[in-house]
């Protein structure tokens, strides 16, 4: 938002299609946003009808990102949700997230990778995504997938190959053909490589039964005495499917998901608002709210209070500002236009919404059931509100005179 500007290719587009009219045009050349700007910490847990940004600006600077706003918390939050569903279920188990396959987008793809690193779930993304994302791309699994492994004659050619170029962080598909023989194929690479002081990291299993291949894959390597190569199950998994596999027990290490999460398949909707609470004219300060049935918003500039016991979140309030009921989660971003906040990075981001997992009551870390979290309004903004409802009941239940 600081960094926002016109150029003089905007201005042309906006005067050719009368968006704007000469007059308004230095306004734009020159503009600097001036406002302030406090929101969560990312990574934070929210709930509905909480505030999660809150801008203070002039009226023409603050509506000009509503757009913005709301699709950058709108698409973020659809990424972090399911991939904090997916970290629930799999607290000891390693989550692999190929975030660029099947996403509807580059930049789609690009969010999926960085929400799933944000809860300690590894992006096997592109060096593109590793780049974008400060990423060591050494820590890459390089895997002989099903394109590479057909490109030869020989499965276990293809196996060969890739491990004399990668022979620290290989693993291989191993039902290209048939599992079985593919695994086979794996313990004699496996086997030429320990005799070259090297490991084989695994192997991979990405179609049909995968609790019963996962189980024959584990006894097949563990009777060859390869005890501490991975098992990897790949597939449309989501956060119901692994959960399921791992009530029944199955021998792997490494749950890799794609289009379930990059798509996010079970359709969440995030209603992101962005209304209007104060308007401030001088020294005058009047609260606004919107009253129609259903879409009815506090007034004045709120804050979120965090109530927690024992280290476990217990309920939030919301709040008018000034008030103090519990920890604050909004926090100053930007102070007149400039940036104010250190930006994290992402190792930082994740060690926090890790965190963040942990405060959960164990009934929120339930995905079976939807339990209710308790979010209050205090009794300022509900006086407020009712203020505003007064003010404004007679301009709609008596006619014009």
């Amino acid at each position: 938002i600081p960094q926002m500007r016109f150029g003089s290719e905007d201005i042309a587009f906006l005067l050719d299609h009368h968006l704007i009219t000469e007059e308004a045009a230095p306004y734009f050349r020159n503009f600097k946003f001036t406002g302030d700007v406090q929101a969560m910490k990312e990574g934070t847990i929210f709930f509905p009808g909480e505030p999660v940004v809150r801008v203070s600006a002039p009226m023409i600077e603050a509506a000009m990102f509503e757009v913005f706003l709301m699709g950058c918390l709108a698409s973020n939050v659809l990424f972090a949700s399911k991939a904090a569903r997916i970290r629930l279920v799999t607290p000891e188990k390693y989550g692999l997230a190929t975030g660029m396959l099947r996403a509807h987008s580059f930049e789609s793809g690009f969010k999926a990778c960085r929400n799933a690193h944000m809860f300690g779930i590894f992006s096997n993304g592109t060096p593109a995504v590793a780049q974008k994302l400060s990423l060591d791309a050494r820590q890459y699994i390089i895997t002989a997938q099903h394109l590479f492994i057909t490109s030869f004659s020989k499965e276990i050619d293809a196996f060969r190959a890739l491990v004399k170029l990668f022979p620290e962080k290989s693993s291989f598909m191993v039902d290209t053909y048939d599992v079985t023989q593919g695994i086979d194929n794996a313990i004699q690479v496996a086997k030429e490589m320990e005799d070259r002081g090297e490991k084989l990291f695994g192997v991979c299993i990405d179609s049909g039964d995968m609790l019963a291949q996962a189980v024959a894959a584990r006894k097949q390597l563990d009777d060859a005495g390869m005890i501490d190569m991975k098992v990897f199950v790949v597939g449309n998994l989501d956060e119901y499917k692994i959960k399921q596999l791992i009530a029944a027990d199955i021998p792997c290490d490494v749950f890799g998901f794609a289009t379930e999460y990059v798509t996010v398949q079970d359709s969440p909707k995030l209603e992101v608002v962005y209304k209007l609470a104060e308007v401030r004219n001088g020294d005058e300060v009047r609260n606004v709210a919107k009253l129609s049935p259903g879409k009815t918003n506090y007034p004045g500039r709120k804050q979120v209070f965090r109530i927690k016991k024992d280290g476990l979140l217990v309920k939030d309030i919301i709040g008018a500002e000034d008030e103090m009921l519990g920890e604050p989660l909004l926090m100053p971003v930007i102070a007149q236009g400039k940036l104010v906040y250190a930006l994290l990075e992402l190792e930082v981001i994740k060690e926090y919404a890790l965190a963040q997992l942990q405060e959960l009551p164990e009934s929120l870390r339930d995905i079976e059931v939807q339990h209710v979290y308790p979010v209050e309004y205090s009794q300022k903004l509900e006086d407020a509100l009712q203020e505003v409802r007064k003010k404004y009941r007679y301009t709609h239940d008596e006619p014009d005179v």
